[in-house]
């Protein structure tokens, strides 16, 4: 799912770099999901942005765990090491998952993550005028997405999506005291308890 584009960035070729740590990631059952080299005040870093491979893939919740992100990062690091003149400015390695509210970047994605929660934001209004979806993913077919957003199908042109990323949210958790299974309540005044 990386971005496939050639990138020459500050004299790195990023194709290059790709070709190095992929069979690494390999080797650790996970797979490229981006690769950036940037700059800030900090300096040079390199984020190297893994998921799971296959299908573990399609439950954000089975994803990427720091031990797999320690273990990536010690051999990516290792690798890129063994080949010193590949990235010449000195730089900080950074390995990191998606996430569970990682961005759709392409049909793929929204196929992909079909019947999950997302967030969908549009350069234009879609035909019932909102700019702002905010659904279940139904579909990616012909150049279109389906989102369904409060039981009502509304369809966009992708290349209209500005920016798109799933949406996590974590059930509802019972309240204390409040007579839930799992917690105990006061039993009220003359009340006999069994």
């Amino acid at each position: 799912m990386v971005n496939q584009q050639a990138h020459l960035i500050a004299g790195v070729d990023l194709d290059r770099v790709r070709a190095v740590i992929e069979p690494v990631l390999a080797a650790h059952a996970v797979e490229l999901w981006d690769l950036v080299f940037t700059s800030d005040r900090a300096g040079w870093t390199l984020r190297v942005c893994i998921e799971r491979q296959g299908d573990a893939a399609l439950d954000p919740l089975a994803g990427v765990s720091l031990d797999d992100c320690a273990a990536v990062s010690r051999d990516v690091s290792t690798a890129l090491d063994a080949i010193d003149e590949l990235i010449a400015p000195s730089y900080q390695l950074e390995v990191s998952s998606p996430g569970a509210d990682r961005a759709l970047r392409n049909a793929s994605d929204f196929r992909r993550f079909q019947g999950q929660l997302a967030r969908v934001k549009l350069r234009r209004p879609a035909p019932d005028g909102q700019r702002l979806l905010r659904g279940t993913l139904e579909s990616a077919t012909d150049g279109f997405i389906a989102v369904l957003v409060d039981g009502k199908r509304i369809e966009a042109p992708l290349d209209v999506v500005e920016e798109a990323n799933l949406v996590f949210e974590l059930g509802a958790q019972p309240k204390r005291g409040s007579g839930t299974k799992g917690f105990s309540a006061r039993p009220k005044q003359g009340a006999s308890k069994r």
